[in-house]
């Protein structure tokens, strides 16, 4: 099981960062190996904001989180009390950002491995949280070669 940070999904939009193929191919394989899902609801804000803001359309925002909304195998958390305790500790443990600790915080309440695109998580977070990054997600996911199949 995943969480998955706002970052992967800003970063597979923009195709001209770096990184930005490999965002897009872990995603697309998170969907077709229905993957589980966990993520805050707080990503459906960041990415529609970050992608309006980029792409100066708030129509096609709206589109793409509701795209976001539907992918099979992703549950929604709401930040209730009890997960706004568990960010704020990690976030002043890791010294993260606040949306940055709500992503860290669904991770380690839900024992799941948070991918992101953010270096801070990517540093700060190892050992309270397991993080990795979309290219490393998508070894993970990789299907056995058939040598290992056939051993």
């Amino acid at each position: 099981m995943f969480t998955l940070d706002a970052s992967v999904h800003i970063n597979a939009l923009n195709t001209a960062e770096n990184g930005s193929a490999e965002s897009q191919a872990c995603l697309q394989r998170l969907v077709a190996t229905k993957q589980s899902l966990l993520s805050p609801t707080l990503l459906l804000v960041e990415v529609a904001a970050a992608s309006a803001r980029a792409l100066d359309d708030s129509d096609l925002a709206i589109a793409l989180i509701e795209g976001i909304r539907a992918l099979p195998a992703q549950v929604w958390i709401p930040l209730d009390d009890e997960l706004a305790d568990v960010a704020a500790q990690l976030g002043a443990q890791a010294r993260l950002r606040g949306a940055d600790a709500v992503y860290a915080a669904v991770a380690r309440r839900y024992t799941t491995t948070l991918i992101t695109r953010d270096r801070q998580q990517l540093e700060r977070l190892p050992p309270l949280v397991e993080v990795v990054t979309p290219e490393e997600a998508l070894e993970r996911m990789k299907p056995p070669d058939d040598n290992e199949r056939s051993e």
